[in-house]
């Protein structure tokens, strides 16, 4: 009962906002996570061409959450989101008739690029829109909730494309326009709270934009940020490849571990909620990233497909203390009127860390034993939780050196 009141007493909105997200990531799941395997398979295009596509558009998208997070604070939350959904609806429906077309990979490379960039416009944003919904003690809750409406989306748009399988690819993506179209209306009749309007009405100088460099401790905290990333998308392609070439696994067998990613997530997120608060979001990013590192470590150590289960389970329960603490210390610790652009700075560090981490785990794989490339992997969690401990991101911190910060930026006006 105490749990379900954690949740009941947020706003209406913070809901609605989760509602959205878990709609707009069906649309984008149902298609996106197929069209490396069109390429390859269907279009015979070289892997390191589409490894390159994948590689611009995570870093093009990376510079636009720092985009996208100044955006939201000059000109709010709200039409921010709602322009880069419907833009998003129609590259969607590009990407359609494209594939349909069997057009040109450099034309498919530069909508995917283009996608990339449009998603980074809404992620940020609504994190920054939560922020504004919820007083602090809150935000663990509120961004629990946006994490399972996120993990049920992207559980249903691939149950969605395995269940149309003959249905051609192309017919998939203008399926998923009017699923973003809905989500972008759900957005839209989302009220913006009375101080994220206000603080948009006025945007930060260039001075205010790069004062972040001064801010040590949020420095430090975006650092580890890019070393706790590097070693989370490692779940992806060096697990699979790990999983599929030293421990014989096949499709069936590595499809259940994602799917068991997925299902403690939905299960186990809002339940840990109060354990994360007892924690503190700091300590709750030290551990996670600690319990990181040992259940990457233990790939190393797996034998079988019941091993890797237990192995990626542990992993998730990582996940699941950090990604909520993450985003509850970087609404904490922006001074007033950033939320966006702190939010914004803090998704680039994470596209940066997803986007290189592949490259890292895959050429350790290459260089080294693969169950000794595990251990080296996990130096990466060692690293972030050392690191976010040094970040000095407490509560007291934010309660005293923040009201400091603020007050400067106040004198600067």
């Amino acid at each position: 009962m105490a749990l379900l009141a954690e949740f009941r007493v947020l706003d209406r909105r913070v809901w609605m906002l989760a509602a959205a997200r878990m709609v707009v990531t069906a649309g984008f799941s149902m298609v996106l996570p197929f069209l490396a395997m069109y390429l390859s398979v269907e279009r015979q295009v070289p892997a390191v061409i589409v490894g390159l596509i994948w590689t611009v558009a995570g870093a093009c998208g990376a510079g636009m959450q720092w985009v996208a997070g100044e955006l939201a604070d000059r000109v709010g939350r709200r039409p921010v989101m709602v322009a880069a959904m419907i833009l998003r609806a129609l590259n969607l429906a590009g990407l359609g008739y494209a594939t349909a077309l069997q057009a040109d990979v450099f034309v498919l490379g530069a909508l995917c690029v283009a996608n990339s960039m449009l998603r980074s416009f809404f992620d940020p944003v609504a994190n920054a829109l939560v922020a504004d919904l919820v007083p602090p003690e809150r935000r663990v809750a509120a961004f629990s909730l946006q994490r399972v409406g996120i993990n049920i989306g992207w559980a249903a748009g691939p149950a969605v494309a395995a269940v149309a399988a003959d249905v051609p690819y192309s017919q998939l993506f203008y399926w998923s326009v009017p699923v973003t179209l809905v989500a972008a209306f759900g957005v839209a009749i989302i009220k913006e709270p009375t101080l994220a309007t206000a603080t948009a009405q006025r945007g930060p100088s260039w001075r205010e934009i790069f004062a972040f460099r001064d801010d040590k401790p949020f420095v430090r905290f975006l650092l580890a940020t890019v070393a706790f990333y590097v070693l989370q998308v490692q779940l992806y392609q060096s697990l699979s490849i790990f999983a599929a070439s030293v421990l014989g696994l096949g499709r069936a067998e590595v499809g259940t571990i994602y799917m068991l990613n997925g299902a403690l997530v939905v299960v186990l997120q809002l339940p840990a909620v109060g354990f994360i608060q007892r924690l503190g979001t700091r300590g709750a990013l030290v551990i996670g990233c600690l319990v990181y590192a040992a259940a990457y470590a233990s790939v190393g150590l797996a034998v079988g497909h019941l091993s890797m289960l237990v192995c990626v389970a542990c992993v998730t329960l990582a996940e699941i203390l950090t990604a909520p603490a993450q985003q509850a210390t970087v609404a904490s610790i922006a001074p007033a009127g950033r939320i966006g652009a702190y939010s914004g700075l803090f998704g680039l560090c994470q596209v940066v860390g997803q986007s290189t981490g592949p490259l890292i785990g895959t050429a350790l794989l290459d260089a080294v034993p693969p169950r000794a490339a595990w251990f080296l992997i996990a130096l990466f969690g060692v690293a972030a939780a050392l690191t976010y401990r040094l970040s000095n991101t407490a509560s007291a911190r934010v309660e005293g050196s923040t009201i400091m910060r603020r007050s400067i930026v106040t004198e600067k006006e």
